[in-house]
């Protein structure tokens, strides 16, 4: 509870801060500092280099303006975060599509080995809104996925 609380309360300053810019101009979300009001509903999280993303999971940082990217250090464990800002609609449809490839990877991953994150994975999100993407994998999926849309509103 205190881990949710901790979180709503970031994503208010988050909009606050927002809400001080001008209304023309479509929402920007500082994609780090989003992340950062997650740390606590997540583990020890592993950040991969420019090489990894595109190596491990086809992610070319070109086609990014903005990212924060997160997998879960403990292998028994499925958690894991992309927080994207595309550079335009062609790479954010790319993006979309290796998100939803990545999901389906890691439910071959645990579909034998490991049930229980097998329904963590089951219940992934794939999220945009204007340029931004979020694959959200996390027994937390729920208040995540809250905390990216409060960012739009």
């Amino acid at each position: 509870m205190k881990k949710t609380i901790t979180l709503l309360l970031t994503l208010s300053l988050l909009l606050s801060l927002a809400a001080c810019g001008g209304k023309e101009k479509a929402p920007s979300v500082d994609v780090n500092a989003l992340y950062d009001s997650y740390s606590e509903l997540l583990p020890e999280m592993f950040y991969p280099d420019d090489v990894t993303l595109l190596n491990f999971l086809g992610i070319d940082v070109e086609d990014c303006a903005q990212y924060k990217i997160a997998i879960c250090a403990e292998g028994m464990r499925a958690d894991e975060v992309w927080l994207i800002e595309a550079k335009d609609e062609t790479a954010l449809e790319t993006l979309t599509q290796l998100a939803q490839i990545r999901i389906a990877s890691k439910l071959d991953e645990t579909v034998s080995y490991a049930p229980d994150q097998y329904l963590i994975v089951q219940k992934a999100q794939v999220l945009t809104n204007g340029l931004y993407l979020a694959l959200l994998i996390s027994p937390d999926v729920d208040t995540l996925k809250a905390g990216f849309e409060a960012c739009f509103q």
